[in-house]
């Protein structure tokens, strides 16, 4: 199967995946930053993060944009996860070159899977990616909700 029809199927899915199981799941935690529950299953920046390693560097950014804007539309939240989505397809070529253990140019149009990388490289990459991604995504959403509101009277 070609590979922009594989990655648009991934697309599909994960967002389904994500929009219509995930955005349900409701979990109380004791652990609170601001109001906000510290524990938010969010899995939508793996499309982001298997797209092949040679990929133009803009065309992730906006392919990031995409998907960021498309959470957006189905969570209600304006901007906050595009954002954060495109940090991440900005820090994405830098991320792999840290944690691919050959050299980038030469890996062609290889996707970031368990089996090139090793397990612990694999497990380094998408755990620090995806810590950024909560990291900022949270911040964004903290810093939303406690916007001072102003009552008109």
């Amino acid at each position: 199967m070609a590979k922009p029809i594989r990655f648009i199927l991934y697309f599909i899915f994960i967002m389904a995946f994500q929009v219509f199981i995930l955005n349900n799941i409701v979990i109380k935690s004791a652990l609170t930053l601001g109001d906000l529950p510290i524990f938010i299953p969010l899995i939508y920046p793996f499309i982001i993060l298997i797209l092949p390693v040679n990929t133009n560097h803009v065309l992730v950014m906006l392919i990031s944009f995409f998907v960021g804007l498309t959470m957006d539309m189905f969570s209600n939240t304006p901007g906050m996860h595009a954002a954060t989505c495109v940090l991440l397809g900005y820090m994405r070529p830098y991320l792999l070159n840290l944690f691919f253990q050959q050299n980038i140019k030469d890996l062609g149009d290889t996707v970031p899977t368990l089996y090139r990388m090793g397990f612990k490289y694999f497990l380094l990459y998408n755990l620090f990616a995806l810590l950024v991604h909560h990291f900022f995504f949270l911040l964004t959403t903290n810093l939303e909700y406690n916007q001072p509101h102003f009552n008109h009277i």
